[in-house]
């Protein structure tokens, strides 16, 4: 008979590990063999028990929110959706004794070094190989080996700058190294958004159980790569160049950008000149001095690398020969990453620093060797094989589990290319306690740890990256498998003193004003955010009105036609709903709209729209506020569920408007006054004069007989109807309406006031101090607004016998020509560096 479940108030109240049962034979981290807690767990878990299951469980789904709030994944730019996820953080952390940590962080200091040494004798002198330390294999055999990496390097600041290690305590409670990391090291900007969660959530017991902080390491982390740059000069530019946003570690390279407060850039944000790494911005080209690499090694030449590669800098390996940069990690750094090392490893820190290895690896046999290919083979089933390369994330083959036949073919393929795989011992992990709404439930363990070159030392993380699964085989293949994530706790014998990035108060800071040290990218990607943010405004207010009229009390609105025309123009609808006649074969307008908004096979509608700011507020997220961030993550979530009422509908853009003004009330009230804003309000402008324009040449150019509504509708589109009536307390007319949304200037939501705000921006833009004239951009802005400000309203009002404004007709014609050709000017002259750019024209030219 199934037990009851317990009271609210017992639940509440109950031990976390009350029901905690691990499995026999197996280490577990909070509980001993005698299922007694551990020592270093006591004082953690009588917190958790004081604050009871059901507060652990709501500050839990709380956290979880905030992690989605912050758009906290493992990619988070995927157009279809596909790998794109929520990091699922577990409400416990992991709890580690200070003096077992001070025994791990040994262990992995003496590994990094014998690795700097490794691969300094690879690239150098080969006496490794001479001496049949290392068979030749190890390093002319692996498929990510390019000679060209030979003679790269400077020497000073070591080989190894970053390395982290993946570890895993086996029954006897010891620690393994299961695989060794050294080209750019992923899990970072995890590991400091684990903390800041976890700490929020739990921070009586954070404060309690004197917790080390993580601030420490990465002040090590800046002032190594301040290091590397010393003959440069005092204070270097040091940039992290991230693959960009299809990158699955896009999110942590923003992250730790934006924390360690430097540059991100792409490929395409980097030139070499006269033997020098340049940044291109806006204001020129500027010197890097240090590249704090993300991305793979072969993709940063493509002349002496991968030839493919869309990511790298043509000429780089020269600029990194003449000494004249630094890069962290340097190339060919992952070669060590690969197996084939752990085999030999012992030997090697014998040879090399004339001790016994204090860290050890799995058991691993390399099939290259006579003897250790038969071992192998005698007790494959005993064994997992890996490719002893490692290039690419791979799962490990177990042959355990194989048919007869897939056993016999990777038989057959060891025994073709034995140099290619490497026999290692299976590893049992220790498990962990997991949050659960039953409570904790043990799950497998695995950590990475990181540690960061400074001087001649290595410093550990104090902490790490934890992944947890309820099945083992889960943790085998890269950091991002596993079910969950934990903080990892180092606890602290004494009070922990306060760590900051910030730079100390007595000591003085140059005071600077950002100024052109913009990324082409960087302000081709903002202008493009200002206009998508901005259309989907324009259009969700469009389409609020439509449906407005079509729920209203009469069936036949003579603003309908009129807006829907508008609609069609942009390219949201079929332009054959405004045909008379052909519009009485197609599906209903309240049919027809839900499906048209939320379709993301249309380019044009609103849900692509809002697709598209997301994909850009991404790719600038180091620039971007969080507030401003989750705005705009939120505003993509809610409108993935599509909607086929049109009540519900209305309800969805009421709320989208909201959050888009939002979104522009912090871009006008918190950004600087950077170039950085000035694009991305540009973007806006421009979006914002383009859309009116076009809402007044399809609504108002033609006169309908009953006017009036159309008239006041527009005014609701353009958000001016209560400055209107405000002002005239009269009919609806066609003069002052056009005053209000064409020339004057004191209303923001006018075609003049976006010119004035253009004419501005395009003045402080850099130019050549050397030119007098004006330059095309200043001169098309300009131009622009002086034909709105010299336009005679009650001209452009006038019908003629045709029932047409022919007057307003050729000044809207002329300003949904010109504003295309401004933007495209602007993109040439500022924003070309940013590779194959989006031409406005032509975009807008599909709207229509």
């Amino acid at each position: 008979m199934k037990a009851p479940a317990p009271a609210p108030a017992e639940r509440a109240s109950r031990p976390p590990l009350v029901s905690y049962s691990p499995q026999p034979g197996i280490y577990d981290e909070a509980v001993d063999e005698k299922k007694q807690v551990r020592a270093n767990w006591k004082p953690f878990l009588r917190d958790l028990e004081e604050l009871g299951a059901d507060e652990l469980q709501r500050r839990w789904d709380q956290a979880q929110r905030q992690v989605t709030r912050d758009g906290f994944t493992f990619n988070p730019y995927d157009a279809d959706g596909g790998s794109s996820r929520p990091w699922v953080l577990d409400a416990i952390p992991l709890l580690m004794r200070e003096k077992e940590w001070e025994e791990i962080e040994s262990g992995l200091a003496q590994r990094a070094q014998l690795f700097d040494l490794i691969l300094k004798d690879l690239f150098g002198p080969q006496q490794l190989l001479r001496d049949n330390h290392l068979p030749p294999e190890a390093l002319f055999a692996h498929p990510a080996y390019y000679p060209a990496y030979h003679g790269l390097h400077q020497g000073e600041h070591g080989f190894l700058h970053l390395y982290a290690a993946d570890l895993a305590r086996s029954p006897d409670g010891m620690w393994w190294v299961v695989a060794d990391r050294s080209r750019a090291p992923f899990g970072l900007g995890y590991v400091l958004e684990n903390r800041i969660v976890t700490s929020r959530m739990l921070p009586g017991a954070f404060r309690q159980c004197n917790v080390q902080r993580l601030a420490s390491f990465f002040i090590a982390l800046k002032e190594s790569l301040r290091e590397r740059a010393a003959r440069f000069k005092d204070n270097p530019r040091v940039v992290i160049w991230s693959k960009g946003p299809q990158s699955k570690a896009y999110f942590e390279d923003a992250y730790l950008a934006r924390y360690l407060g430097y540059q991100l850039v792409e490929g395409g944000d980097l030139a070499v000149r006269e033997n020098r790494a340049m940044l291109k911005t806006l204001g020129g080209l500027l010197p890097v001095e240090v590249i704090f690499r993300r991305l793979e090694e072969d993709d940063v030449d493509p002349v002496e690398l991968n030839p493919d590669s869309y990511s790298g800098v043509a000429g780089l390996l020269e600029v990194l020969r003449a000494g004249n940069l630094s890069m962290a990690n340097p190339l060919g750094s992952r070669l060590v990453e690969s197996p084939l090392f752990m085999a030999y490893l012992p030997s090697l820190c014998e040879q090399l620093l004339g001790e016994p290895l204090k860290m050890p690896s799995v058991a691993t046999w390399w099939c290259g060797e006579k003897e250790e290919f038969q071992h192998v083979l005698r007790n494959l089933d005993d064994l997992i094989i890996r490719k002893a390369y490692r290039v690419v994330d791979e799962p490990p083959l177990r042959p355990a589990e194989m048919s007869k036949a897939e056993r016999q073919s990777l038989i057959e393929q060891i025994k073709a290319n034995p140099n290619d795989f490497v026999g290692q011992e299976t590893v049992v992990r220790s498990t962990t306690p997991v949050w659960t709404k039953q409570g904790a439930v043990p799950w497998a363990l695995a950590v990475r740890s990181f540690l960061v070159r400074k001087g001649e030392d290595y410093i550990a993380l104090p902490g790490g990256l934890a992944r947890v699964a309820s099945e083992p085989k889960l943790l085998e293949q890269y950091t991002t498998t596993g079910e969950r994530s934990q903080d990892v706790w180092i606890l602290s014998e004494k009070a922990i003193e306060e760590v900051s990035l910030l730079t100390p108060p007595g000591q003085m800071v140059k005071l600077r004003r950002s100024g052109a040290e913009l990324p082409s990218r960087v302000a081709d990607n903002l202008f493009w955010l200002g206009r998508s943010v901005e259309r989907a405004e324009g259009s969700a207010r469009l389409l609020r009105c439509i449906l407005a009229v079509i729920t209203g009390e009469n069936e036949y609105e003579p603003e309908l036609r009129a807006l829907l025309r508008a609609l069609a123009e942009q390219g949201q609808i079929d332009p054959d709903y405004v045909i008379p006649g052909l519009n009485e074969s197609l599906p209903s307008i309240e049919e027809m709209l839900p499906k048209a908004i939320f379709d993301t096979h249309l380019n044009k509608s609103l849900r692509s729209t809002i697709k598209e700011a997301f994909r850009l507020i991404s790719i600038v997220r180091d620039r971007m506020s969080l507030d401003a961030w989750r705005i705009i993550h939120r505003i993509e979530e809610t409108s993935r569920r599509g909607l086929d009422d049109v009540s519900d509908v209305l309800e969805f853009l009421d709320r989208l408007i909201l959050d888009l003004v939002a979104f522009s009330g912090l871009a006008a009230e918190s950004m600087t006054r950077t170039q950085g804003w000035r694009f991305l309000d540009l973007g806006r402008r421009v979006e914002r004069a383009w859309q009116t324009s076009m809402l007044l040449r399809s609504t108002l150019t033609s006169v309908s007989d009953e006017e009036q509504p159309v008239l006041e509708a527009v005014l609701q589109v353009a958000d001016s109807i209560m400055t209107y009536r405000s002002r005239y307390l009269a009919t609806v007319q066609p003069g002052p309406v056009l005053d209000l949304l064409l020339t004057d200037e004191t209303n923001p939501r006018s075609i003049a006031y976006q010119l004035v705000a253009i004419s501005k921006h395009v003045d402080e833009l850099p130019r050549d101090e050397h030119q007098a004239l004006l330059n095309v951009e200043q001169r098309l802005a300009l131009a622009l607004l002086n034909a709105v400000r010299l336009a005679d309203i009650y001209e452009l009002a006038q019908t003629s016998a045709h029932d047409e404004r022919e007057a307003l007709d050729r000044l809207l014609k002329r300003l949904c020509d010109q504003l295309p050709r401004l933007s495209d000017t602007m993109s040439s002259r500022f924003l070309i560096h940013a590779g194959l750019p989006r031409h406005f024209a032509s975009s807008l030219g599909r709207m229509r």
